[in-house]
């Protein structure tokens, strides 16, 4: 991801912090005791704070008035610990903590001179660890390049943090041990029927992708519909439930977890100790689940495919909304508003005979392979949440995959939208405000495709079927290693 998209590498290193941004006026408030002098380094985007600040500081940089993304960036100086502590490829994991507030989660950031490449979460809850997934234009980098990784808002870089990758990469320093991947076949198992409905549900396009991140690490991974769930029991290690509609038996002598992506009402509280470990697409059902006593509970939210939905700058976008859904029986509410304001809209959906009027729907369906080319060509994309994802927490895989596309999105207020994707994504709650927008887009759309390049690059940098695969694979290794401890 570009420095200049981003706005800052939020990492002070060596008295420099990265912006990307030449011609800057960069303004210091200290926390306390004497501000060293902010200064730009030539044109080169940098700024050399000097001396080194010894206390908490905010920096503003701003450029024709205006402050850049990220401005101001708030620095805790001192008060860090973290290490990486094995790397396999690109893939990298260690832990991270904030000393002076340990019960924080805190970001970790990958960069290079160019900006930030990765980010992981540390989770406090989980003693700190992180796991980190870096793109192939570094670890397959045609020269050598050295990616440095930091915890965002410090000054502090990670023991073990500078790793270099390319055709001359050194090998990793001693200590670094390489990831034990286990021999396990993992069963993604979801509650669609059978294979021939398959293609029609969401559930199996977002298992099969994990599965491709799975192999794409050397585990063997298979989808299972609900027609076969225990019809593979000796090639069946590990059991992923994608919980739908209906519960999975589960074999305690397998490694059992479940992954909640949506509908949390739908699950009684007896059947999570079916499970080693549950992950939940919502921060906020998550720290519910931790309070009801849950032992094992971890975020995941839901994630994209980035070999399918990728960013195309020369696609053309049609000045119109587009709405992919069916209609549930009735008016979905953003359709019903366009109609209402005569907002250019292209639907895509079932059963919406008999509620739309004549000839508003351009088809039925759209296959999952056309999905980023329908979500690149248009100006805007809108979508919606159940009620019970929207008051948990749960963000759409629209969003995700929308934002894969760098597409513009307008979506119903949901808990927790901006801890994920920041200012990047817009919200209308009501039909005034959502009309405004809409026009506002589609009068002038370079300020939201600017924010719709924000949320690409922060679902590419963290939010990949390969980094939920990563972050599943280290799950289960624990897991199976604390299960061989008990046989």
């Amino acid at each position: 991801m570009p420095a200049s998209d981003y706005g800052f590498v939020p990492v002070l290193h060596d008295g420099i912090l990265v912006t990307g941004a030449p011609g800057l006026v960069p303004e210091l408030e200290m926390a306390a005791g004497p501000a060293p002098q902010a200064s730009p380094v030539g044109q080169t985007g940098q700024i050399l704070l000097d001396p080194r600040p010894e206390a908490d500081f905010v920096l503003h940089c701003r450029r024709d008035g205006a402050d850049l993304p990220g401005s101001p960036l708030a620095v805790q100086v001192g008060g860090w610990t973290g290490r990486v502590d094995w790397v396999r490829g690109g893939l990298l994991g260690g832990r991270a903590r904030n000393n002076r507030h340990p019960g924080r989660d805190v970001a970790v950031v990958a960069f290079t001179p160019a900006g930030v490449v990765a980010v992981a979460v540390a989770r406090a809850a989980e003693g700190g660890r992180f796991l980190m997934v870096l793109p192939p234009q570094i670890t397959g980098a045609a020269a050598p390049v050295v990616a440095s990784l930091g915890i965002a808002g410090s000054d502090y870089l990670l023991e073990g943090g500078r790793l270099r990758f390319g055709p001359e990469a050194l090998r990793p320093a001693p200590g670094l041990i390489p990831r034990p991947l286990q021999d396990l076949a993992i069963r993604i198992k979801i509650s669609c029927p059978n294979l021939k409905e398959a293609p029609m549900w969401g559930d199996y396009h977002f298992a099969n992708s994990l599965a491709a991140g799975f192999e794409r690490l050397g585990h063997q991974a298979s989808v299972d519909t609900a027609d076969v769930w225990y019809a593979q029991k000796a090639q069946e290690d590990v059991v992923i439930a994608i919980r739908g509609r209906h519960r999975v038996k589960t074999d305690p002598g397998r490694v059992n977890i479940m992954w909640i992506i949506s509908h949390p009402d739908r699950i009684p509280d007896e059947e999570f100790a079916d499970y080693d470990h549950v992950a939940v697409a919502s921060d906020i059902y998550a720290a519910e689940l931790r309070a009801r006593g849950l032992p094992s509970v971890s975020v995941l939210h839901q994630a994209t495919d980035s070999t399918l939905f990728r960013h195309d700058p020369d696609r053309t976008r049609r000045a119109a909304c587009l709405f992919v859904g069916n209609s549930r029986k009735e008016y979905r509410t953003m359709v019903k508003w366009c109609l209402q304001k005569e907002i250019p809209l292209e639907l895509y959906g079932g059963g919406w005979e008999g509620v739309l009027p004549e000839g508003m729907l351009r088809g039925t369906s759209v296959a999952n392979a056309d999905l980023p080319e329908f979500y690149g060509s248009h100006l805007m994309l809108l979508n919606d949440h159940w009620e019970s994802m929207r008051d948990n927490g749960f963000l759409s895989n629209r969003l995700f995959d929308g934002s894969g596309t760098a597409t513009p999105i307008l979506t119903d207020p949901v808990a927790g939208l901006a801890d994920v994707f920041g200012d990047t994504i817009s919200e209308a709650g009501e039909i005034e405000g959502f009309a405004a927008l809409v026009q506002d887009c589609l009068n002038d759309p370079a300020p939201y495709l600017d924010r719709a390049a924000r949320a690409h690059d922060i679902v590419m940098a963290a939010h990949t079927f390969d980094h939920r695969a990563a972050e599943l694979s280290d799950r289960i290794d624990r897991i199976a290693a604390a299960k061989r401890r008990l046989a």
